[in-house]
């Protein structure tokens, strides 16, 4: 068997063995939109300080259900860019309920980074030696069928109030209605940031202040690696093409 048979029969092979393992894997998200997790998208040009939630349920952005008509990965991202993560001083997780319960995808050890102060809100990052440990990046698998809501997780309970933006997130006074802190932007193109509200904070004992902060998380698609069996197959078709072009000329 000459080269260029050999490298049509590896093709062929791989081919057919990368249709079978695609066909059983899940499906991925493709690009995200809040409402593809049941989020409402933010108005960065409007502010969201129309005054406080009293009572709680007030809460302008209020994540709702949503489920995939297929297997579908999410990938959540808590290290890039720099700056995701949670702020205020309270502890939770973030993570989505389902019929089973809640499932954490990342949980704070610690209210705040150590040394974390009122002026940087009280960060919370994730890394070996900061509030947020274990893994910074994970996939999650949405099932096909099954309801999910994204929520936040403290001793308390659950809380809902989640917000999406493309592309980017900027903390200041328009996502936070308390902030003093100067205005900082979180970008990837193509990327969804999930902004969560804890509701855990009140002025005066009475009302809740809105601060789509407490949590920020980036949620995109990630890369099968099957795509590289796909460069080999077109590899190795492409070089037997080339081979026969010059063994004609």
């Amino acid at each position: 068997m000459n080269l260029k048979q050999t490298l049509v029969t590896i093709g062929l092979t791989l081919g057919t063995t990368l249709g079978t393992t695609l066909a059983a894997m899940p499906a991925f998200a493709g690009n995200l939109t809040p409402d593809r997790l049941g989020l409402d998208p933010f108005d960065s040009s409007e502010p969201i300080t129309g005054g406080t939630a009293s009572p709680i349920n007030d809460f302008p952005y209020v994540a709702r259900e949503f489920s995939f008509a297929k297997d579908t990965v999410v990938r959540f991202n808590l290290l890039n860019p720099t700056g995701l993560g949670s702020r205020g001083a309270a502890l939770n997780n973030f993570g989505v309920v389902t019929s089973g319960g809640f499932q954490s995808i990342f949980s704070e050890t610690l209210p705040a980074d150590p040394g974390g102060k009122p002026k940087n809100d009280f960060l919370g990052t994730c890394a070996p030696d900061k509030a947020i440990q274990g893994q910074c990046v994970r996939s999650f698998l949405f099932k096909a069928g099954e309801i999910y809501k994204l929520a936040l997780q403290d001793v308390q309970g659950l809380t809902h109030f989640g917000v999406g933006a493309l592309d980017q997130f900027t903390f200041n006074s328009r996502s936070d209605q308390l902030t003093n802190n100067p205005t900082q932007t979180v970008a990837a193109a193509g990327s969804l940031f999930i902004g969560m509200e804890d509701s855990r904070f009140r002025q005066s004992g009475q009302n809740y202040w809105y601060d789509y902060q407490d949590w920020v998380v980036r949620a995109d698609v990630p890369e099968p690696a099957t795509l590289a069996g796909l460069g080999l197959v077109a590899g190795g078709m492409l070089i037997a093409r080339r081979r026969k072009a010059t063994a004609a000329g």
